[in-house]
């Protein structure tokens, strides 16, 4: 009899831990790859004391940036090895385009940091690739009916092993994250020095992301 008990007490347990006072608890999940279709450049611009944001946004504009949103985020000194330069506002600016003219824009702030305009005094920038959020929301869709009817297989599953029938829906409720082993559903990658077609190319191109749905079905005895 002993070795039959170790068998039960893992399956009473199972069973007992999807029942809820409400009925039975029964959640799923999937991970798919999604195309990382989006590319989201982040800059940090030092200027003079003078300048203001709308400079600032009109120097990336007239490099080619398409619409950046910039903000001012503190002051700060140019040091050198030997000296400590005037004080400037840092600023931040944000765009996000379509991952595969990463490269052109990244060429375009390319040449902009190497002829700086007035009042603009650095720039560096990098780039994050990850799925926009029309592929996330289209993948949604297109798991979610998969996910509740693996729902409602382990329901009946587990209504069987509890001796009882499976009712209705009584809540659903569903999220979607990034999959262990990547950072906030970004590749990214940045860019100080002179860009090479090799550093974006070799770029994943894809994340993986986890879509999770929590169901809990009513038992009729």
């Amino acid at each position: 009899m002993k070795p039959l008990l170790l068998v039960l007490i893992p399956v009473l347990a199972w069973v007992a831990a999807a029942q809820t006072p409400d009925g039975i608890s029964a959640p799923v999940s999937r991970t798919v790859t999604l195309t990382a279709d989006e590319a989201a450049f982040t800059i940090t611009i030092a200027a003079t004391v003078d300048s203001t944001q709308q400079q600032v946004k009109q120097a990336l504009q007239s490099a080619g940036l398409p619409n950046p949103t910039v903000v001012a985020t503190g002051l700060g000194q140019a040091t050198t090895e030997w000296f400590a330069g005037p004080v400037q506002i840092l600023y931040s600016a944000t765009a996000t385009i379509a991952a595969g003219s990463a490269m052109d824009t990244a060429k375009l702030l390319e040449t902009l940091r190497a002829q700086l305009p007035a009042p603009l005094q650095s720039l560096q920038y990098s780039v994050a690739f990850n799925p926009s959020q029309a592929t996330v929301d289209a993948m949604r869709q297109t798991v979610l009916p998969q996910m509740l009817d693996d729902s409602r297989n382990l329901a009946q599953s587990l209504a069987a092993a509890s001796g009882v029938k499976l009712g209705a829906i009584r809540s659903i409720g569903d999220s979607a994250g990034v999959s262990a082993g990547y950072v906030n559903g970004t590749f990214a990658v940045s860019l100080l020095g002179p860009v090479t077609g090799g550093i974006l190319a070799s770029l994943p191109s894809g994340t993986q992301y986890t879509y999770s749905l929590s169901v809990i079905f009513a038992t009729v005895p």
